[in-house]
């Protein structure tokens, strides 16, 4: 007689919208993959990254991120500093960089190599490399030779990155990623759907991702 076969369990998708340029998808992100690391099913956690870039209209030199803040917000310089303050605190409790005096700029070619990244399996890595270099105050962040060597770390030919630069290419999934997150009830990121049902609007805590993935796991499962 044969031995009866195991069956597989149903994969738990985590869906993914963030923006490069986000604070809080940088955190939320940290809290949610330490979420997955410790749990009980994490080998059956299909991450799947979207794209959502909050500011298309952000200017496409590069300038410091509380000139940014100050400009897009009405805020006074002072104001601005004490808000990217308490991020940094934040973001150090995460045990992640957080510099204040950083580079800001348009994210829209970036988020069109976390695209290409998708085709490599590797999305989640390139985002979380560009907002490593962005994050820990790389003046050079934003710059072609910068976005292709984080590229080439996770395998992605220097050749591909250059081709996606160069040309539109991603920029109508760029587009529908937006679309779907708007569609789906998203109003700013980082938005996260468990198990194709379950969102959670915003960054919130480790522990919170946690319940999260018990719940949507028992969704599924029954």
């Amino acid at each position: 007689m044969e031995p009866t076969a195991t069956p597989t369990p149903t994969r738990l998708t985590v869906d993914v919208w963030a923006d490069v340029l986000c604070p809080w998808c940088y955190l939320g992100e940290q809290r949610l993959s330490r979420a997955i690391d410790e749990f009980r099913h994490g080998e059956d956690v299909e991450l799947r990254v979207h794209t959502f870039q909050l500011d298309p209209q952000a200017p496409a030199t590069v300038m410091p991120t509380l000139t940014y803040l100050a400009d897009k917000y009405g805020a006074a310089p002072a104001q601005a500093r004490a808000m990217e303050q308490d991020m940094a605190h934040k973001a150090a409790a995460e045990g992640l960089r957080y510099e204040v005096d950083r580079p800001a700029s348009n994210t829209f070619d970036m988020l069109r190599l976390v695209h290409l990244g998708g085709e490599h399996d590797v999305a989640f890595d390139y985002l979380r490399a560009m907002q490593a270099e962005v994050f820990s105050g790389n003046d050079d962040a934003f710059a072609p030779d910068t976005l292709v060597r984080l590229g080439e770390e996770l395998g992605i030919s220097a050749d591909a990155s250059r081709e996606v630069l160069a040309t539109n290419r991603y920029a109508d999934a760029v587009r529908t990623d937006h679309d779907q997150a708007v569609r789906l009830g998203a109003t700013g990121v980082p938005f996260t759907v468990l198990g194709e049902r379950l969102g959670i609007p915003g960054a919130v805590s480790t522990a919170q991702y946690a319940t999260a993935l018990d719940q949507a796991w028992e969704q599924i499962h029954g």
